[in-house]
């Protein structure tokens, strides 16, 4: 890369860093000095993430659940979830974190900085490698990062036309998966280009071992990286093949040793998935289906790309033989592949992550490599133009989420004191002693705010009552804690009834419980082929079984999820009536907008 392509890099990773740095800027800048050190939230699941994090830096092992407040240990052995499997992004950013001596939000905050930077230099440097003019680099990286949330459905267009977009924004910066591994799926199909079209066969050999380096890292980093990485190199494999028979003896060598790179990752993750918690099959929607599924918008995109080319060809004003030709077309082929595989392999899982995560980001690299293929004398006019456009619209897709999630950020802020205080209480109250020694904390938090209740595990290690994330991390799905924290809260039949029809004021609890008690796939309709709604008699009878089991109540019930600290917001109102038949309470302290009390359970 010489002075004047570094120059372009360096100007587009710099206005996509600033991009994404926007939701906390904002923050930073309403807060001032009354800012604790929250994080601003992009996506809505980052909290996972940041508790996880914070039980890396605390010295907890790979195997933990950081809401339930439990560790694998001998006398409580955990099996594998998503987070312990997929564990190097984990491992580095709170290595990383430890050097410097920060908590696991700031590191969030560097973290989304340091994705934006990576994933623009190496899109730019895909770009750039393939159509050897940084002038259309630049103007292609600003277009795939900033139009990928549309070309996935997503982002602010995309609640226009449909009901579940799940993604506003830029949604490859969802930390830290798949932000801190999504470059390296531009580093890969950099590389194997770089292996496919040079001259220097030891040259190419090493661009090859590079390429299934990076595969291999996208292994451990994130599920559908790396196999949309392998589903990638097989359609470019295969297109090479067919087209460039001339080529095909370094095509399989290329392919070769790529492949038996990665397989020395790929070896070890599949031992780690064998030892998975069966939960996870549930929770993460693995589904048996042979279905097709041709219709989601990157393979519309795709679909327009191939049928462009394929006319560009038969009017000869291209060659299929042309290495950029064959690049652009497996990038548009990818879509197909990834939404389809289903047919032959008969699982399915999650596929909407293929669509927000790096299909749409994938085809729209294809359209800047075909565009470039058609129109290579764009003028510097037109070019700056077009980047313009995509800044905007960057803009755009960043600046109102921002104002949209500001209340939550807030929110979330004016949290810390009293997270931070029960982290300091952590250190002396059994907490850690607990984890080491037992492999559980000796009691959790109870906030009736659920908001805190998902940023306790970011900030402290106590564990919570609510079983919210601990789904994730391969607990039961049907969590028996959503009766216990809903019976502390207040609950009664008709707001436990209103909770489960999903028409409480609290839409993330609304969630929760009927995840915890139906299971997701009853939940979300996009998450499966075979929606079932859940039906009101079902509901009527999970209020029959919460009424008899508030009736019930006991202190050995109690003895089960002993509960170590209340937390309320001081102007709640919060009926303590329920808590205080079982425990006993301390005078408290206030801490911020907040209440502490420490609990002691009646004899």
């Amino acid at each position: 890369m010489n002075k004047s392509s570094l120059k372009w890099c360096l100007s587009v990773a710099i206005a996509i860093t600033f991009l994404a740095l926007l939701p906390q800027l904002h923050l930073w800048y309403a807060r001032g000095s009354q800012w604790h050190g929250a994080y601003a939230a992009v996506d809505g699941d980052e909290f996972l993430y940041s508790a996880y994090i914070n039980a890396l830096l605390d010295g907890r092992p790979r195997r933990n659940d950081p809401f339930s407040g439990r560790d694998d240990n001998p006398n409580a052995p955990l099996q594998e979830s998503g987070y312990s499997i997929n564990v190097i992004p984990a491992f580095f950013i709170a290595s990383l974190a430890k050097v410097f001596g920060v908590t696991a939000s700031t590191a969030f905050i560097v973290l989304i900085a340091a994705s934006a930077f990576l994933a623009s230099v190496a899109v730019f440097w895909l770009l750039l490698s393939v159509t050897h003019d940084h002038r259309v680099a630049a103007a292609g990286t600003l277009f795939v990062i900033c139009f990928g949330g549309l070309a996935a459905g997503q982002g602010l267009l995309g609640i226009l036309f449909r009901e579940d977009v799940t993604s506003l924004g830029f949604p490859f910066l969802r930390r830290y998966q798949p932000s801190a591994s999504f470059f390296l799926f531009f580093i890969l199909a950099a590389l194997f280009w770089r292996a496919l079209v040079t001259d220097n066969n030891r040259r190419a050999r090493l661009y090859a071992v590079l390429a299934g380096a990076a595969l291999g890292g996208l292994v451990f980093g994130y599920f559908y990286l790396w196999t949309a990485g392998v589903a990638w190199f097989a359609c470019c494999g295969v297109l090479w093949f067919c087209f460039r028979p001339e080529d095909r003896r370094r095509t399989l060598e290329v392919l070769a040793l790529a492949g038996v790179t990665a397989l020395f990752a790929l070896g070890p993750y599949i031992y780690l998935i064998s030892q998975r918690s069966r939960s996870l099959d549930d929770t993460q929607m693995l589904i048996s289906t042979h279905r097709l599924d041709p219709f989601r918008v990157p393979e519309i995109i795709g679909a327009l790309v191939l049928l462009v080319l394929v006319f560009a060809v038969r009017r000869r004003k291209l060659k299929m033989s042309n290495e950029q030709n064959i690049f652009a077309a497996s990038f548009a082929v990818l879509p197909f592949v990834l939404f389809n595989q289903q047919v032959v392999t008969g699982r399915s899982l999650q596929p909407f992550h293929f669509e927000n995560f790096i299909a749409n980001y994938a085809v729209l690299v294809g359209v800047v490599i075909l565009v470039a293929k058609l129109r290579p004398a764009v003028s510097p006019r037109v070019l700056r133009l077009a980047m313009a456009i995509c800044l905007l619209w960057g803009i755009v897709e960043i600046a109102i989420p921002t104002q949209a999630r500001y209340p939550a950020n807030v929110a979330h802020d004016e949290m810390v004191p009293v997270l931070r205080r029960l982290r300091e209480l952590s250190r002396n109250d059994g907490t850690m002693s607990g984890l080491r020694d037992e492999g559980k904390t000796p009691g959790v938090v109870f906030s009736p705010d659920t908001q805190l209740m998902r940023l306790v595990p970011t900030w402290t290690a106590q564990g919570i009552l609510l079983g919210v994330g601990a789904l994730d991390f391969g607990a039961p799905r049907r969590d028996p804690k959503v009766y216990t924290y809903l019976y502390y809260s207040g609950a009664t039949g008709q707001s436990f009834r209103d909770l489960l029809h999903d028409k409480s004021g609290d839409t993330f609890l609304n969630h929760y419980a009927r995840s915890a008690i139906f299971g997701l796939p009853r939940v979300s309709s996009k998450l499966t082929f075979h929606y079932k709604p859940i039906q009101d008699a079902e509901i009527e009878e999970q209020v029959h079984a919460y009424e008899t089991y508030v009736q019930l109540y006991s202190r050995e019930v109690a003895l089960k999820h002993p509960v170590a600290y209340v937390v309320v917001r001081r102007d709640s109102g919060y009926d303590f009536s329920r808590i205080d038949l079982w425990y006993e309470r301390d005078t408290g302290e206030h801490v911020g907008a907040y209440d502490l009390y420490r609990l002691k359970l009646r004899s």
